[in-house]
């Protein structure tokens, strides 16, 4: 169905390109083109096409808003040549590069201000919300990914009754070999660095985000590593109070 929405507009664009302007070709191939790109994202889908130059500064959908009205909003916009390649001039007939998100349009909007958007009444770039790579990688409220190490790459919050994250847990630091720093190299690493060691600090935090399943071992980790110094306090003060007793026997003795 896809494959033949787009095969009819081309068709058209053939059939009515004869005696045209440069400028009108280029126009009527980006329409065609943004028939099919819209019906292939929007099945079922009633929808009208608006095709407008880009005005070479403001967003794409500002311009939809603007030279059309705040009814019209961008689908994509369609340039000619290569991504890679300043637009020429041509019309569109052997080589022409689509953008589907404003994302995208700025990563490539440099190579020349002859872009023509496609604008619909659907809502801004529709249907984009959920997104599935060639990589298998899932996009949600975003269209370019730039990390292919995620395989769920979401733009916003998360809600759930329940996340389950597998992790090794950090039982090592019971073992007897484990070296634990004393509180006093805590204290110290901490006036120089002002976090705990192990822990990223807040800008790496800021800046690289936080794996889940790594922070959470670290956080226990932490907490274990408490728990000892506080086992060997709590020695040091039974053995302190029996002192303490064993002195105030002696004296009531004599």
């Amino acid at each position: 169905m896809k494959e033949q929405i787009v095969t009819i507009f081309l068709i058209m664009l053939s059939a009515l390109s004869f005696g045209q302007t440069l400028s009108e070709k280029q126009q009527l191939n980006a329409r065609a083109t943004g028939y099919g790109i819209v019906a292939a994202k929007n099945p079922g889908k009633s929808f009208s096409i608006y095709v407008i130059p880009w005005d070479g500064i403001n967003s794409l959908e500002y311009n939809a808003n603007n030279q059309i009205n705040s009814g019209w909003h961008a689908q994509a916009a369609v340039k000619g040549n290569y991504f890679s390649q300043s637009f020429d001039g041509s019309d569109f007939s052997r080589y022409s590069s689509v953008v589907l998100s404003e994302e995208e349009f700025n990563a490539y909007k440099s190579l020349g201000t002859q872009w023509w958007i496609i604008c619909s009444d659907l809502s801004p770039f529709s249907n984009t919300s959920i997104r599935t790579l060639e990589n298998g990688n899932i996009l949600v409220g975003k269209t370019v990914q730039t990390n292919s190490g995620y395989k769920l790459d979401i733009n916003g919050k998360i809600r759930a009754n329940e996340i389950v994250v597998n992790t090794s847990g950090a039982d090592f630091v019971f073992e007897e070999n484990y070296k634990l720093k004393s509180l006093s190299e805590v204290e110290a690493f901490v006036k120089e660095h002002k976090h705990l060691p192990g822990v990223n600090s807040a800008n790496e935090m800021q800046k690289e985000g936080v794996a889940l399943s790594e922070f959470q071992t670290t956080l226990l980790q932490k907490i274990e590593e408490l728990t000892l110094h506080l086992i060997e306090q709590n020695k040091r003060l039974k053995k302190q109070e029996k002192q303490i007793r064993e002195l105030s026997a002696f004296r009531r003795k004599n």
